[in-house]
């Protein structure tokens, strides 16, 4: 478990699996991918324990005031040693947006990236449509790098 002074970040876990496959089927999210994050006739349990085995360190949010309350979930994934690079991302309710709840998200993965893992450089791929989650990382001190067909990377070394 890792926190500050607005979030706690819990380990995904099969108890969190219900919620985990209802967030990546909210509409708002739904947008940023050109397609379905599931698998097909995947239960959500069998889509959490798949999105843990890919994900170096993933985690849900949870606000100081609400620890039992999943608010969203963030990760840290594809980790290549040979350059320190790892991708983060994560994803928030909707009625959370707007309350610099993912940016602390984001700075408590940061310092786990640096200090565990010695990774220099963060990447954030996603979609230019993305408006949101394009300014809350440059505030953070990513730039873009737009790569063709909707998609950018953010990058931001540490």
């Amino acid at each position: 478990m890792y926190h500050n002074k607005k979030i706690i970040l819990q380990p995904l876990t099969e108890k969190d699996a219900t919620f985990f496959y209802h967030l990546y089927t909210l509409p708002q999210l739904s947008v940023n991918f050109d397609e379905s994050p599931f698998l097909p006739h995947e239960t959500p349990v069998d889509f959490t324990n798949r999105i843990i085995s890919v994900c170096q360190f993933i985690f849900t949010i949870r606000t100081r005031e609400q620890p039992d309350l999943v608010i969203g979930d963030c990760a840290l994934h594809h980790w290549n040693k040979d350059t320190s690079e790892i991708i983060i991302g994560g994803s928030l309710l909707p009625e959370y947006w707007g309350q610099g709840l993912m940016q602390s998200a984001f700075e408590l993965l940061s310092e786990l990236a640096k200090k565990q893992l010695g990774v220099k450089t963060l990447l954030g791929p996603t979609k230019v449509r993305n408006h949101k989650a394009i300014r809350l990382v440059e505030k953070m001190g990513f730039t873009r790098h737009d790569l063709g067909d909707g998609n950018t990377v953010m990058k931001k070394e540490l």
